[in-house]
């Protein structure tokens, strides 16, 4: 992926994430009402630049970092590129739903009034939510809308190579 294509995935990525998990953590917690809908209102552009930011600086930095560990012993490039993209979405998923969830969990004022054991449980529900609706929603989504714009994106080069000849 180009850069550019890679931040619009980055910014897509923590938009479909960042409001489908804080839009189920409102209603799960406050039902879904007028109140809910109008704190998810307030609350959703913030969540998404904490997200994209939080992801393009840190991240993004770290998951290289594993990938440059956890893949040090390859040479065959397409086990690389394969290995890559497993530790780069694990790596954004479990660094992703532990911040975010902590985040929300400080926000609501509930972070300090829990134990481990309560913290530890709460983080491993918001991960197993955060890997299906990521799986089954939000990837599927952005495959489909990148796939478009690449598809777009060739057929306008090659009408301007058509044009040129």
């Amino acid at each position: 992926m180009t850069l550019k294509q890679r931040i619009l995935f980055t910014l897509s990525m923590c938009t479909g994430m960042a409001s489908s998990m804080s839009w189920l953590g409102m209603a799960k917690s406050q039902g879904i009402n007028l109140a809910m809908w109008r704190l998810f209102g307030l609350a959703v552009v913030p969540t998404v630049l904490f997200a994209f930011v939080f992801n393009l600086l840190i991240v993004v930095n770290l998951s290289n970092l594993f990938i440059k560990w956890g893949t040090r012993r390859l040479v065959n490039e397409e086990a690389i590129q394969l290995k890559a993209g497993t530790i780069r979405s694990w790596t954004m998923l479990l660094v992703m739903s532990f911040t975010m969830s902590t985040r929300a969990l400080l926000m609501n004022g509930t972070l300090f009034h829990m134990s481990v054991t309560q913290f530890i449980l709460s983080y491993f529900g918001t991960l197993t939510m955060a890997y299906f609706i990521r799986d089954l929603f939000v990837m599927p989504a952005i495959q489909h809308f990148m796939s478009r714009k690449t598809a777009e994106r060739r057929v306008v080069n090659a009408e301007n190579k058509e044009s040129k000849s």
